[in-house]
């Protein structure tokens, strides 16, 4: 039987880490720490090999992978369709930081098979970038978009964070259709979280309360609706038919495999991920540690489910072992948050900025 996944891989290296981000990365010392990370990258890939594995997306995360150059995306697709059978239609995505991209890298990205581009641009205005501590201004992000539409790249997603400090309704409409502007199709929308352990954590910050975060979030969905963008995710939107395929599987509740330090996995029914731990990782190191696997697949389903705005069906709910109350619930919490459809419970807007409690009050 083929197993048909997605496959994510984790690129952990920054030039620089950013004071808001909690993933997992490290500054590399040097470029040879890259061959390093690849050849370690296949040598876990060639343990899939026997497995009888079809991918149909694959997605370079990180950290920032586009200081991989097009040898290193080259040599690690190649060695993967060593040990995966990849679709011939498969959405083959990289994250890209405008301040490491260039024309003639983002050629050999199309060349090397990558289909689809994801820039971590953020905002349009540039007091706001240095706020975030990117490396980047706006016109390099813009002329990277440009360069990534000229390599050959039709498929291209921008990231924009929102509720900064100090960020207006102006602030956030300029950056919307700033962005938008620029011919992307995709657009993941994140309204900025303070996390512990980050640098952000220990700084007073003046950011917008709880209310005033809400209402930059709905007007940046109005203006995104109003540009033809489709609201498919708490989180994302797209122009149709340009929904992000690796990230769906997520939020579907379906099986990928991934690679590298910190990358999760849930594969054959299984959950599991690599330590934190670059130095153990790229010493061979056995850093895979199995998650607890008593899952209540109804839960599951309502939690990741509730995200998309196809919402749950509840007929699927149920034979998944769900509560036979969840549409009482539903009516209780009510039109505001809730959109209920014969056999479909969805969220609203609203209710994707309170989603957390409203799931919490479904189960």
């Amino acid at each position: 039987m083929i197993d048909i996944t997605g496959l994510y891989i984790h690129v952990p290296f920054c030039k620089r880490k950013c004071p808001y981000c909690d993933f997992y990365s490290a500054e590399p010392e040097n470029d040879r720490v890259f061959d390093a990370y690849v050849q370690r990258l296949l040598e876990e890939a060639g343990g899939y090999k026997d497995s009888a594995v079809e991918v149909d997306s694959v997605y370079f995360g990180g950290g920032t992978p586009s200081l991989f150059s097009k040898r290193h995306i080259d040599k690690l697709i190649c060695g993967f369709k060593s040990c995966f059978y990849i679709n011939d239609n498969a959405e083959v995505t990289v994250e890209v930081n405008p301040s490491s991209a260039d024309f003639n890298k983002l050629v050999g990205y199309r060349q090397a098979g990558i289909n689809r581009i994801s820039f971590g641009i953020q905002s349009s205005s540039d007091s706001e970038l240095k706020v975030l501590g990117r490396l980047h201004n706006f016109y390099e992000a813009k002329n990277a978009v440009r360069d990534a539409a000229k390599a050959g790249f039709d498929n291209i997603s921008a990231d924009i964070m929102i509720a900064l400090p100090g960020q207006t309704r102006d602030s956030v409409k300029k950056s919307v259709y700033d962005i938008v502007s620029l011919g992307v199709n995709h657009i993941s929308c994140y309204i900025l979280k303070v996390e512990e352990n980050t640098p952000y954590a220990n700084m007073d910050l003046s950011l917008p309360d709880d209310d005033e975060a809400a209402d930059l979030y709905l007007y940046m969905c109005e203006i995104l609706k109003g540009c033809g963008f489709v609201h498919y995710e708490i989180s994302n939107f797209a122009m149709p038919g340009y929904e992000s395929r690796h990230n769906l599987k997520y939020w579907r509740a379906e099986e990928y495999i991934g690679l590298g330090v910190s990358a999760h996995s849930y594969f054959k029914g299984v959950r599991y991920y690599n330590k934190r731990n670059l130095s153990d990782y790229l010493k061979g190191e056995d850093i895979r540690v199995i998650e607890d696997t008593k899952i209540d697949k109804a839960e599951e389903y309502l939690l990741l489910s509730l995200r998309l705005n196809e919402g749950i069906s509840v007929n699927r709910y149920l034979s998944l072992g769900g509560k036979e109350d969840i549409l009482k619930k539903a009516d209780q919490i009510g039109k505001r948050y809730l959109k209920i459809k014969r056999d479909n419970i969805s969220l609203t807007e609203e209710g994707f900025l309170v989603s957390n409690e409203i799931i919490s009050g479904l189960l």
